[in-house]
């Protein structure tokens, strides 16, 4: 149940403090000590009817307390189970003893941090064949480190088969993506093999140097590697920009908001869906399965099904025109049973889920387990039925 605090606010930079309705300063003389205590009085009521741990042993009657106290609180609803530990913040010597999660608490915050998406490419020349292996890599960690001279950075993790190429190149391209370019950031997003090109279905064209650039973007940085450090489990990279270019047109950049921290490919496929802006050729069976993994792994399978089931619906409603069989309930209701049972660690990310668990791309894999007449009937298309070949797992 929550619990409404009394609106109130201190402003720091005027120390003014509105109760009531009434505005006033605190260390103003025509202030009455009368008054100024009702000030306080109002504030610790409010406070305490919050569970938060903010200590106002510095707030006391004596006006001169809030001169080093540029105090606390912009209005705000407080759940009585809140635990916002601000009683840290003021003294980070109470923090001893307490179980805090600094690993989960960094992620909260950043799960408020709207982030620009970007992909880095790189190429290299075979010596031999001539032939050039072009890579991709999709990440949100681009950020400017220095305007003079000009230089940025970017992470990608310490596992991530680009990182090799990067460092034999020492020169990449960072493209800004526009708010259409959905279907690139995902497709940068997956793993490929050495034998595969990424670049076959992307429109670009290769600059002096070999570096891929991508069509459509909002803006393309060139730069040659500075210096690259592994902090945790990241590689950071600081690059020096050698070119750029901006585009002129008015395009909005592609962010996304890091609503539960899931893997950059898995944020902007899940927003993407969520909005019904993920292109309908994109909406393929692995694009099933990562969804319903991606939901299973935040909810639980009983949570997850309804995501799931409604995700679905929503996405076909809008895609009327392109689809060809409509919802499935007996269909879905498999695969996530499939997806649930699969699922044994969360640290794995979707493609060594996938690696791990290929029969769940295999085509024949419902047929193992339902028979064509089963499947065809409606009875399955608006109901969940039990295999008739082949018990589930």
């Amino acid at each position: 149940m929550n619990t409404p605090v009394q609106s109130f606010r201190v402003l720091c930079h005027s120390r003014n403090i509105t109760v009531a309705g009434k505005t006033i300063n605190p260390l103003s003389k025509s202030v009455k000590d009368k008054q100024w205590k009702s000030v306080v009085k109002t504030v610790r009521r409010a406070i305490s009817t919050s569970s938060t741990c903010l200590s106002l042993t510095n707030l006391t009657t004596e006006r001169k307390s809030i001169q080093h106290t540029p105090v606390f609180c912009q209005k705000r609803n407080y759940s009585v189970n809140a635990t916002d530990n601000l009683d840290i913040l003021l003294d980070p010597n109470k923090s001893q003893g307490k179980n805090v999660d600094n690993e989960s608490l960094f992620q909260s915050v950043m799960r408020k941090v709207p982030q620009a998406v970007v992909i880095v490419t790189s190429a290299q020349q075979n010596k031999e064949t001539g032939v050039w292996m072009k890579r991709g890599i999709t990440c949100s960690s681009f950020t400017s480190v220095s305007f003079k001279p000009p230089m940025l950075s970017f992470c990608i993790h310490r596992h991530s088969r680009m990182h090799g190429l990067l460092q034999e190149t020492e020169k990449f391209a960072v493209h800004i993506l526009a708010q259409d370019q959905i279907r690139q950031s995902l497709h940068f997003a997956k793993s490929w093999e050495e034998e595969s090109c990424p670049f076959d279905t992307i429109p670009h064209v290769q600059n002096e140097e070999g570096l891929p650039i991508i069509m459509g973007s909002v803006a393309v940085l060139l730069c040659d590697t500075h210096s690259i450090h592994t902090v945790g489990d990241h590689h950071v990279y600081y690059g020096n920009l050698k070119h750029g270019s901006v585009s002129h047109t008015l395009q909005d950049p592609l962010l996304y908001f890091v609503r539960s921290f899931r893997s950059i490919g898995d944020q902007v496929f899940l927003q993407a869906f969520e909005d019904t802006t993920l292109p309908f050729e994109e909406w393929t069976h692995e694009a099933h399965l990562r969804m319903a993994w991606n939901y299973i792994k935040q909810y639980g399978k009983e949570k997850a099904t309804q995501y799931i089931k409604l995700g679905i619906q929503k996405f076909n409603e809008k895609n009327l025109d392109k689809i060809k069989t409509g919802y499935h309930e007996t269909i879905t209701m498999f695969f996530i049973h499939l997806v649930t049972d699969a699922i044994n660690s969360n640290d794995m990310t979707f493609e060594e889920f996938i690696q791990k668990n290929p029969h769940l791309l295999d085509n024949s894999l419902l047929f193992r387990y339902y028979s064509k007449e089963i499947l065809s009937s409606e009875a399955a298309r608006h109901r969940f039925i039990q295999p008739d070949k082949k018990s589930l797992p």
